[in-house]
């Protein structure tokens, strides 16, 4: 086969990997802090909906919509990632939304008991407009002249056009009936169509403008005239009735059974149907996207600060704001890494493993629900923490979306001595007299690094280097560094009081008492290339503690420059410039919990009463940070899975890779493969790509870059 056709299709498939790629709009600005507020989302404004066990939005700056349980308080992406999408709804098992991915707009459905996505439309003519109730589906088309509202059954896979005056909009649904805003007459009227007698009838056609309907069961709530009061229809009865009448606006109702909602000014109000009087829940809402309810659950937006909108929940059983996410909860014991952050988000029911992609600005949920984790660590590939109710190390392949066990029941890890770089993770077994083992997460084989015989006091893994300090005697201790690439291990100083050690780049770090006239704990470091102890700092007042090491940078606590000795603070430190980071984080920081990872630092901050994670980028990310050992040199980056070898698609599309791949395996044992190894995975072959190539195209319509593979199987 010639090179030619490959390089056709390899060409016309990097164009689009670089229109893929760039530079994310969220990616943070080095020495500016970020307030990650996970149980309040940050959201597109095209709208939101909850039901009774799911919430759905569409997160800012993403495509897919985000699918919410809200007893599991876990999040699941749907729909493709690379259309634009509006208005999503959620009924039963049931997600609709519109989809641009067709060209115009079509209302798509998704099964979340099946994990089944459908086209309901075929003509790319939907509108905006689209909701659902149990078994029906409705939208505006404009496939005729003008606008028309179209009725779905999703049972039948029948479609049936409801309105046929070219001026209707703003359905809305119930199990039997269907409600809308129709200009026919001129003005806005609301009419309704009754499903089983397939008739169309007038609610209120009197003057002035009735718009914005909402239906439930066989009542209809709209504003009349617009923005002023609301009313409600009872086709039961055939008449309209006023629900309101004081002087303040009112705009986008919402209605589940007997209780209402709207937006007055920027207060969110709720009401019974049968009653005059209203009451405000929360105030400085975001009114221009309509708030929704269900059952005791009250879904509705704010702007914050930076002008983002953030949704909010309130619960009217228990009369106060919750949050909403797979991270809802108090944070704590964060971490950090190039591009990520990792935290503990605990509520009343559990304990969840948060994943937040510091470029994209969002958060994801990677434990389940009858995880227990603990202390979680993050590097650019890999998530880490202990789970006590396996009582064992896990990993959480960020590429992959996947968790694994990295310890089994032959072993007993320590649920407090780990660190993680990269995919390199070290660990000690407690079973075998406290063996310091390191496991490469990719490949899964371990090494015995050395028998500590006692918990260490602190241990710590940086690039081909790792250090430890035990204890030898009472106020006596020895810190030790293992270079991995010629296995020898090194005393760097014994028979100091030490309190803990940290590696950076081509420096260990240590906090040691010193005795004398000034005694105090100071600040050492160990220069690795050099073989030279230094003290980082030329000050004797004050005790410097607890250094954490990343980079060139060192994080530390301080009371030099404090009136009481208890008053301690934190410091940044750069070895390599032997001076103070010029990037810190804000005076009024109240730090907690801080770690150092990458080329940033995370904490937890309570400086507006509630604790968040907050995290501050003191340099620029690295290329590669995440230390692929896994890939192997000699697959040319690819990931062994013993049948067959995966190479990561971007990786794969840079310099000769794929024409390294070609050469090494044959045509017919290579493949293109989107979300391998989920029950989402699809492949399209390399022989049936070089035929028609776009059927590998639709094919990569499908996933984002991260979730490509070249596979070769041996």
């Amino acid at each position: 086969m010639k090179r030619k056709p490959i390089q056709g299709l390899l060409a016309a498939v990097m164009l689009v990997g670089t229109l893929w790629g760039g530079t994310p709009a969220l990616a943070s600005s080095v020495g500016t802090e970020v307030k990650i507020n996970s149980g309040q989302p940050a959201v597109s404004k095209t709208g939101f909906d909850i039901s009774n066990n799911y919430a759905v939005w569409i997160a800012e700056g993403e495509k897919a919509v985000t699918l919410y349980d809200l007893k599991k308080g876990t999040e699941t992406k749907i729909g493709d990632k690379k259309s634009d999408k509006k208005n999503p709804k959620v009924d039963g098992n049931y997600v609709v939304w519109t989809d641009s991915r067709n060209g115009d707009s079509d209302v798509y459905l998704y099964d979340i008991s099946k994990d089944k996505e459908k086209r309901i439309t075929t003509k790319s003519t939907a509108g905006s407009d689209v909701e659902i109730s149990g078994k029906y589906i409705v939208w505006t088309d404009s496939r005729h002249n003008g606008t028309d509202i179209y009725l779905y059954d999703i049972n039948t896979d029948e479609e049936t056009r409801v309105s046929t005056s070219g001026k209707a909009s703003k359905p809305s649904v119930s199990p039997d009936y269907v409600a809308w805003e129709d200009r026919r007459n001129g003005n806005s009227d609301i009419f309704y169509y009754d499903i089983a007698e397939e008739t169309e009838y007038e609610a209120d056609v009197s003057s002035g403008q009735q718009v914005n309907p909402v239906i439930d069961s066989d009542v209809i709530l709209y504003e009349s005239p617009r923005g002023e009061q609301l009313y409600k229809f009872s086709i039961d009865s055939g008449r309209a009735k006023k629900v309101t009448s004081d002087s303040s606006s009112k705009t986008t109702p919402h209605l589940y059974e007997d209780t209402y909602i709207f937006a007055s000014n920027n207060s969110l109000m709720l009401g019974d149907i049968d009653k005059s009087s209203t009451e405000r829940i929360a105030t400085r809402i975001y009114s221009k996207l309509q708030p929704r309810i269900y059952g005791d659950l009250v879904l509705f937006a704010r702007t914050d600060s930076e002008g983002k909108v953030r949704l909010s929940l309130y619960d009217l059983d228990d009369e106060e704001e919750v949050e909403i996410g797979g991270i809802a909860g108090e944070p704590s014991s964060p971490d950090g890494s190039d591009r990520y952050v990792v935290y503990l988000s605990t509520s009343k029911r559990t304990s969840t493993v948060v994943l937040y992609d510091v470029e994209k600005g969002s958060s994801t949920a990677i434990t389940d629900e009858d995880a227990d984790p603990i202390r979680p660590l993050v590097s650019d590939r890999y998530a880490v923490w202990y789970d006590k109710t396996s009582k064992a190390l896990m990993a959480y392949d960020i590429r992959k979306g996947k968790v694994k066990k990295v310890t089994d029941k032959s072993v007993k890890p320590s649920r407090e001595y780990y660190e993680l770089d990269g995919n390199n993770l070290l660990w000690v077994n407690e079973d075998r007299r406290n063996e310091l083992m390191l496991t490469n997460l990719s490949t899964d084989e371990e090494e015995d690094i050395t028998r500590l015989g006692k918990d260490p006091l602190s241990l710590d893994i940086y690039g081909d280097y790792i250090t430890w300090v035990l204890e030898d005697s009472r106020d006596k201790a020895t810190v030790y560094l293992y270079d991995r690439d010629i296995n020898r291990e090194t005393k760097i100083v014994s028979g100091v009081q030490v309190e803990k050690a940290s590696i950076g780049d081509n420096f260990v770090v240590w906090s040691e008492y010193t005795t004398g006239r000034d005694a105090s704990w100071d600040l050492f470091y160990y220069d690795i290339k050099r073989g030279k102890i230094n003290p980082v700092t030329r000050w004797n007042n004050g005790d410097q503690l607890d250094p954490q090491a990343s980079r060139s940078m060192v994080l530390y606590y301080d009371n030099r420059l404090s009136p009481k000795p208890k008053d301690f603070y934190y410091e940044l430190y750069d070895i390599d410039k032997d001076s103070f980071s010029k990037h810190y984080w804000k005076d009024d920081a109240k730090m907690d919990m801080p770690r150092i990872g990458g080329n940033r630092v995370v904490w937890i901050d309570e400086r507006d009463g509630d604790p968040y994670v907050y995290t501050m980028a003191f340099a620029s990310a690295r290329e590669d940070e995440d230390d692929d050992d896994d890939d192997g040199d000699d697959d040319n980056g690819g990931i062994d899975h013993g049948d067959y070898v995966e190479y990561p698609f971007l990786a794969a599309l840079e310099g000769d890779v794929f024409f390294d791949i070609l050469d090494q395996f044959d045509y017919d044992q290579i493949a293109f493969v989107v979300f391998p190894g989920t029950k989402k995975e699809k492949s399209v072959s390399f022989l049936e790509a070089l035929d028609d190539a776009d059927l590998l195209f639709d094919l990569l319509d499908e996933a984002d870059m991260s979730d490509i593979y070249v596979r070769a199987y041996k």
